[in-house]
């Protein structure tokens, strides 16, 4: 009896054992197969919205952590490299289509091509979706590091934002978004860019973010404890670091200002000088003018592509010439110059003695205003009837150039940037360190239209002049000109997109011959965080390998 008991439940714990090793049916599996992708597609997509509201036009700085959060407790969780890979595709790409939605309108207005145009800005979104892919292939790896799983992740995260800025440098690229850009409006957060540049405020966004995401999952609690206490510490030193900052700026520049009456002039003249009416815009500007009467104005900012063709053309230098005589104030103007030959986008310093100075665009836009490896390609462009949008101009080649404003035998070194420059801030760097007291940026927006990139180019402003120390005076064609200063705070801002808008007023500054670290030394926290990254690479490799192949 006994034994025929142990043999019935032998026999009923195989059977129990074969129904629970019973497969799933194909149906069973498809389903599941989709609601699990619907899911991870769903969460991508809400990830890639959350991020691309902290750079829309009405800036939702939280986005930015929400974002980051969700996508760091996403990829702790994922046991596949494909599903990492495809779920940072879909969140890359819904954010960027977000970012940079405006290439549409954009490329639709300089080509009138439809095609080209949806090809341009899902094309650019794809490849700029590729720092999100690197950053979740790298990560699959080096997650399994649990003890230093938030600092891997920030200094990952940097070290790809870097490396985008390299490749948009040397060679060509797009480098729009970095991380903390989202962050533009926090004043005491954003100081720390001083030191680190803007990847610091990048850094601590993803540090703080992937220690919350350590509470969903099974970490240690003593791991849990100790970044959460590296996060508060982070915060809280990088917090009052920058209100020390920001007192010490307030008092120095309450204390010992230099004081400059300005008159920035947003002209609205892009409409005009696309389909060739530059005598229109030469009476637009006439009555532009009428607002600088019996004010004293001292410098005169315009942007560039105020006026038709070459401001180095005979009658563009009358034109600015008898401007600067009858207003007795040196004027900077923007636009195209005929210089050795070569046609560059410039900006010229004028008096009343003509053209004194000017300084050409280092970095050019790809595909506006050059064609990327033209020699080589070539033919192919010719083929494809590929044209540059704008023209084809040429490289400056001194980034570290400043102009020098005389106003009443005091000379005031100023560094000049245009449009596309914004981006890199070595540029930046190097004409900070050659003795910019301040910096003038001229643009024309006017290309973007009346979407938020305008918005998202001014706020990239904002990190150039806190990680210098140095403020900044911005004109464009059709907005947004502004006064930011030295704190990286938006004094002034004009109104409206395509409103022609004279901005004058008493512009504040110091006399800095103190570089800041970020100036002195440029990106050295950029460049720890690739070290960092490489040796948490190696490890999480050799560990890869020793699980596969045994000790």
């Amino acid at each position: 009896m006994s034994k025929t008991s142990t043999d019935g439940e032998k026999d009923f714990s195989l059977i129990t054992a074969e129904k629970k090793a019973k497969p799933k049916s194909t149906f069973g599996v498809i389903v599941s197969a989709i609601l699990k992708s619907i899911v991870i597609a769903l969460s991508a997509l809400a990830v890639g919205i959350s991020l691309g509201s902290a750079f829309f036009t009405k800036n939702q700085f939280w986005g930015a952590w929400l974002g980051i959060f969700v996508f760091a407790v996403v990829l702790n969780n994922f046991k596949k490299l494909f599903t990492t890979l495809l779920y940072c595709f879909i969140v890359g790409l819904t954010f960027n289509l977000i970012l940079l939605y405006w290439i549409y309108p954009t490329v639709q207005l300089g080509t009138a091509d439809q095609f080209l145009s949806y090809l341009s800005v899902f094309g650019l979104s794809a490849v700029m979706s590729l720092q999100f892919i690197l950053f979740g292939f790298v990560y699959f790896f080096v997650r399994k590091l649990t003890w230093v799983l938030p600092l891997a992740a920030a200094s990952l995260w940097v070290s790809i934002e870097f490396l985008h800025q390299l490749i948009a440098y040397y060679l060509f690229a797009f480098p729009w978004f970095v991380l903390g850009y989202s962050q533009f409006e926090q004043l005491p957060l954003i100081q720390i860019s001083s030191i680190t540049g803007a990847y610091g405020v990048s850094f601590i966004i993803v540090f703080v973010c992937f220690t919350a995401a350590m509470f969903i999952g099974a970490y240690k609690k003593r791991q849990k404890l100790i970044y959460t206490f590296l996060s508060v510490l982070l915060l809280a030193l990088s917090i009052v670091y920058g209100k020390n900052e920001i007192r010490k700026q307030l008092d120095f520049i309450n204390t010992s200002p230099r004081h400059i009456k300005v008159a920035l002039m947003q002209p609205n003249t892009h409409g005009l000088i696309l389909v060739g009416r530059g005598e229109e815009a030469y009476n637009s500007l006439t009555k532009q003018l009428l607002a600088l009467e019996g004010q004293g104005v001292e410098f005169i900012i315009w942007p560039e592509t105020s006026v038709e063709g070459a401001f180095t053309s005979p009658e563009n230098k009358e034109f600015i010439t008898n401007i600067s005589a009858k207003y007795q104030a040196p004027q900077l103007f923007g636009g195209s110059e005929i210089k050795d030959n070569g046609l560059y986008v410039g900006a010229g310093l004028f008096t009343k003695d003509g053209l004194i100075d000017s300084y050409q665009k280092n970095k050019l836009v790809p595909f506006g205003e050059f064609l990327p490896w033209q020699k080589l390609l070539n033919g192919f462009y010719k083929s494809m009837g590929i044209t540059s949008l704008t023209g084809d101009f040429v490289e400056g080649k001194d980034t570290g150039k400043n102009l020098v404003l005389d106003l009443e035998h005091v000379s005031y070194p100023f560094a000049t940037n245009i449009c596309f420059e914004s981006l890199f801030p070595k540029i930046w760097r190097n004409q900070a360190q050659s003795g910019a007291q301040f910096f003038v940026n001229i643009s024309n927006d006017g290309w973007f239209l009346d979407t938020a990139a305008p918005l998202q180019h001014l706020r990239i402003n904002v990190f150039r002049a806190v990680e210098n120390r140095r403020p900044i005076l911005r004109a464009t064609t059709t907005g947004y000109s502004a006064w930011i200063d030295s704190l990286g705070k938006i004094r002034f801002r004009s109104g409206n997109l395509f409103e022609q808008e004279t901005a004058i007023f008493d512009f504040k500054f110091q006399n800095r011959n103190k570089k800041t670290i970020y100036s002195d030394y440029g990106d050295i926290f950029a460049l720890v965080c690739i070290f960092l990254t490489m040796s948490f690479w190696g490890v999480a490799i050799a560990f890869y390998i020793q699980d596969i192949y045994g000790e």
